[in-house]
């Protein structure tokens, strides 16, 4: 008897194995692997819970950070959870919100399950809706939350939009690369829904979407947290305020990007697709085959747009128009293989650092960046602005040829001496004793020749050779042109189109009277975003107190801290 069953013990036994490593595969395929980074404290899940909308203290309202314009650009949410004083409950709440919502167990437990996926890779944006609170959420358990449409404000009045790259990923993609990749994108969500999508080649022109690649804290005051984790986050659309991130999508840099599936580095077709979704307004679905599914599980998915998808663009725009005719993706070959080493000869011009160097020349231009000037190069610097300061700057790019960008300039305007913007958006340009009047970079202005104009234009006078500064002065907003160790005031208002100083007996004057403090002559000048006024002499530089009318106490320092972006090091 015991000879006769033990072959169907076997076989019973060789069954159940099989039908375990069966179900274990399937379940690999749904959630990430675990790993010792899936492996997350209690503190981080709340810190986790909290930051995707699912967690907020009780007794307090949702609101923006008034300090950020980012912030006040996500929806605020409502935390109807007054009732709730026992934190512990609270918690438990919010990870029950959480399962309910991805399909999980729920237990209100940090279970291994939850766990994964709480510490997937995943977009920065919030999950819970505008109108949905954690106790609604709990209320409805047999509601499946699909796509989400926030405030209905938040969507764009117009059905063409302009996107532009204003900075790339440093890592593996170039910036043709970079650009086909997100014109796919675009492509697809124009597919499905009456928007239009066109590249703002003009830098001059404002972008509808701005897209940039950064690293940690980059300008929006939600800083990105390094390598996995957060990889990127969007700003749904908004009519109000005009100046502001409202539709813009950040990168985190900090990422490996690639253009497509990849074993190691992140898909950025995938997670640019999910992003531009938020900056047409939908949320975030709980729709595991959604492109806008918050949590990125698998680095070979293809990047295709679910039902899901599609019905919540179309719920805001509508259907495309028929014979609708996307713009071409470039054909681009595929990305060469990443060598394990590379030896490459350094390009000259890339060792100039603005930052270690002293300049020429520094200009506003357009309220939106800064050109800074050295010898025959230049290099532009943003910055983002927040409702009380500028908080974040970025090297746009440089170092550039003058005469390349300039190219309105004569070829031989190899370097600058001064540059200042007046208030009608003309630029003036200083070299040697002509100066020029441009409207941008490839217009000229006013009638001025592409040679220029003498400085006696201005009403300089014919002995001078060169001019050191011209910069406006915060306190009356007048503009000023120091050389050697006098200067003038420049009124570019009542004698167009190019100005005049102001006339004898009354100018020129001697700096030292005036500015007191400030070395003579000054390599260059400006004022700085919150109205400070910089002298820069060499290697160093000046602030100057407008209120005592002399240098501030302290100085000189290096120059570098007076530039933008330029960090002690």
């Amino acid at each position: 008897m015991r000879t006769r069953d033990s072959p169907l013990l076997l076989l019973l036994l060789l069954l159940l194995v099989v039908a375990i490593v069966f179900l274990l595969a399937i379940s690999a395929t749904s959630l990430p692997l675990r790993s010792p980074k899936s492996r997350i404290s209690t503190q981080k899940a709340i810190r986790l819970l909290h930051r995707y909308g699912y967690l907020n203290p009780p007794n307090r309202k949702r609101v923006a950070d008034p300090i950020s314009v980012a912030r006040r650009i996500f929806p605020r949410y409502r935390s109807d959870v007054f009732g709730m004083t026992n934190p512990n409950a609270l918690y438990r709440n919010a990870l029950k919100v959480f399962q309910r919502r991805y399909s999980l167990p729920v237990t209100g437990r940090l279970d291994s399950s939850t766990m994964e996926l709480l510490a997937a890779p995943r977009c920065g944006n919030p999950d819970i809706d505008p109108d949905e609170s954690l106790i609604q959420s709990e209320r409805r358990p047999s509601r499946v939350k699909r796509y989400l449409i926030g405030d209905p404000k938040m969507r764009w009045t117009k059905k063409k939009l302009t996107w532009q790259i204003h900075s790339y990923p440093t890592h593996h993609l170039n910036r043709s690369q970079t650009h086909a990749v997100f014109q796919h994108a675009f492509n697809k969500w124009s597919s499905v829904a009456d928007l239009d999508f066109v590249e703002e080649k003009n830098y001059y022109k404002d972008a509808d979407i701005v897209i940039k690649f950064g690293s940690r804290r980059h300008g929006d005051s939600i800083a990105f947290d390094g390598p996995g984790g957060v990889l990127a986050h969007a700003f749904y659309p908004m009519p109000e305020p005009v100046y502001s991130l409202a539709g813009d999508a950040h990168f985190d840099d900090e990422e490996e990007w690639w253009d497509g599936p990849h074993q190691e580095y992140r898909n950025l077709l995938s997670v640019a697709t999910h992003e531009l979704g938020h900056s047409m307004g939908l949320g975030h679905s709980s729709v595991h085959t959604s492109v806008m599914f918050p949590y990125y599980l698998s680095k070979w998915k293809r990047v295709e747009l679910d039902q899901d998808d599609i019905n919540g663009m179309q719920k805001i725009y509508g259907a495309p128009r028929p014979g609708k005719v996307l713009p071409e993706i470039p054909d681009l070959p595929d990305i060469p293989s990443i060598p394990e080493t590379t030896t490459v000869k350094p390009d000259t011009n890339k060792q100039i650092d603005y930052c270690n160097t002293s300049v020429d020349a520094i200009i506003e231009v357009r309220g939106l960046e800064l050109y800074i000037f050295k010898g025959e190069y230049q290099w532009r610097v943003t910055w983002s602005k927040t409702v009380s300061d500028w908080i974040s700057y970025q090297l746009r790019d440089g170092p550039t040829k003058i005469a390349y960008y300039w190219n309105v300039l004569p070829p031989d305007v190899d370097f600058i001496d001064a540059a200042v913007e007046r208030p009608d958006s003309l630029i003036y340009i200083f070299r040697d004793n002509k100066f020029w009047l441009l409207a941008d970079n490839k217009r000229l202005a006013g009638g001025c020749p592409r040679s220029g104009l003498p400085l006696t234009k201005l009403g300089l006078p014919a002995s001078l050779r060169k001019v050191d500064a011209v910069f406006k002065w915060d306190v009356n907003q007048a503009f000023y042109i120091f050389a050697g160790d006098v200067y003038w005031l420049l009124d570019v208002k009542t004698h167009p189109p190019f100005g005049k100083v102001a006339p004898s007996p009354d100018y020129p004057r001697r700096i030292k009277d005036t500015w007191r403090g400030i070395p003579t002559p000054v390599t260059t000048a400006y004022t700085t975003l919150n109205g400070e006024t910089l002298f820069f002499d060499g290697s160093q530089y000046y602030a100057f107190d407008n209120t005592a009318m002399q240098a501030r106490r302290g100085y000189p320092k290096p120059a570098k801290l007076g530039i933008i972006g330029c960090q002690d090091t």
